[in-house]
């Protein structure tokens, strides 16, 4: 694992943390020594450390990725890292979506996100270098996750696309990868401990994962350690997915 010196200095932008693993990611780059900027949706953000720069943004409008990641540049001193943090989403049986409900969701996780990458990659090669990191469901990989067929499709589009761009980008320095992530504890909190130990026995490992772990898997695939990794999708599941 990459020491504080790796990060010092560091400008990180995390898009999204105030929901599942996000707040942990955030914290772990500002204990390597980074800044970090968090690109908040919505009027109630999470509490983050007071290091952190909060900015809002919303994904759906172009003027507002464009003001997010110019804040991040100006008031971070550049951006050599991108974190899309996962978001959560409704769940109802694919039969039982409405037409229009297909539609939003679709354009919220991947056509919005899509957007705001190309334009992060968009500065990064004018930088020669980056890190671009997508926290995408195990669905995107699965498919299957009972009632997110829409979202589980949106994340394996998300998974294409940065395969797509990594290679587009491979000579630049930038590297574009994402993370297929299953439960982690910080998701199952509110379930019964009751609950919590049934849904449990489906995860070989025998436990769900600790928001520890999703941020070191995300220090890693930022660090120069993995600059010879590009287009890959790492596995989070605790087994439940293996390829």
């Amino acid at each position: 694992m990459s020491g504080v010196s790796e990060f010092k200095d560091k400008a990180v932008a995390v898009v999204g943390a105030s929901e599942g693993v996000g707040p942990t990611i955030v914290r772990a780059f500002l204990e390597q020594g980074a800044r970090v900027a968090v690109g908040e949706f919505g009027e109630s953000p999470k509490q983050h450390p007071p290091e952190a720069l909060i900015i809002p943004v919303d994904l759906a409008q172009t003027q507002s990725v464009t003001s997010f990641l110019d804040r991040c540049e100006k008031e971070l001193g550049g951006l050599d890292v991108l974190v899309m943090s996962a978001r959560p989403v409704k769940v109802a049986k694919v039969l039982d979506i409405a037409p229009d409900e297909i539609a939003r969701v679709v354009q919220r996780e991947l056509i919005d996100v899509i957007l705001c990458l190309q334009e992060t990659a968009r500065r990064m090669v004018a930088r020669k270098g980056g890190r671009i990191i997508s926290l995408c469901s195990m669905s995107g990989k699965t498919g299957v996750h009972g009632g997110v067929s829409p979202y589980a499709a949106s994340k394996g589009g998300l998974i294409t696309f940065s395969r797509s761009m990594a290679a587009d980008l491979a000579p630049t320095g930038v590297t574009v990868n994402c993370i297929a992530t299953a439960l982690f504890d910080v998701q199952v909190a509110s379930m019964s401990e009751e609950h919590q130990k049934e849904v449990a026995k489906g995860v070989p490992v025998g436990r769900f994962g600790r928001s520890e772990e999703a941020a070191h898997a995300v220090l890693y695939l930022a660090s120069k350690d993995a600059g010879y990794v590009t287009g890959e999708t790492l596995n989070l599941s605790g087994g439940r997915f293996m390829d």
